[in-house]
């Protein structure tokens, strides 16, 4: 009787193990780095922009966890992880000058290309923020196809019914940071 009393104290202690150790990491996995001494360069391309700057601190925050020097597998680059090609387009609409595809790198640079390409995804889609985050992530053609599909739901509820599960927990992940990042 002994012998069969250990195999499951055992299994109860990796459950448990198992069980804290998720709540841990999801608890630390839901904090957002603080991104402080960016706060002023994100401000200034917020404001620039008309933006909440705690909503373009949440997606530096979601993009790059604040890195200037990141880039993804898929070309992404700089804090607010701009594809080259859309950088190249906001830059033209701003009249940047001599505007480089390393300057990409440029905390300010990149934070006012990404400021006014969010800027100009949430002026596409309404002021719908979810819209314009999972424009942001996925493309604007393929928001506009959920959105289509789902006519009669929020965009909250088209982004959960139809976006990719990538997008879905950007958006949520986005607009949590914000939330935290403004004391909601």
């Amino acid at each position: 009787m002994r012998k069969s009393v250990r195999p499951a104290v055992a299994i109860v202690a990796v459950v448990v193990a198992v069980v804290v150790g998720a709540w841990f990491g999801r608890d630390r996995a839901a904090r957002p780095p603080d991104l402080v001494e960016l706060l002023p360069a994100i401000t200034r391309a917020a404001q620039e922009f008309e933006l909440d700057p705690q909503l373009v601190r949440a997606v530096v925050a979601a993009e790059s966890s604040g890195r200037v020097d990141a880039r993804s597998h898929a070309g992404a680059c700089g804090l607010m992880q701009l594809m080259p090609a859309t950088a190249a387009e906001q830059a033209q609409k701003l009249r940047m000058t001599g505007y480089r595809e390393e300057q990409l790198f440029d905390e300010d640079v990149n934070l006012r290309l990404g400021s006014a390409y969010l800027a100009y995804l949430l002026k596409r889609f309404d002021g719908a923020e979810a819209f314009a985050l999972a424009a942001y992530n996925a493309g604007p053609t393929r928001v506009k196809r959920w959105r289509e599909a789902a006519p009669d739901a929020s965009p909250r509820e088209v982004i959960e019914r139809e976006g990719f599960e990538e997008t879905r927990t950007y958006v949520r992940r986005v607009l949590r940071y914000r939330d935290l990042y403004t004391g909601r």
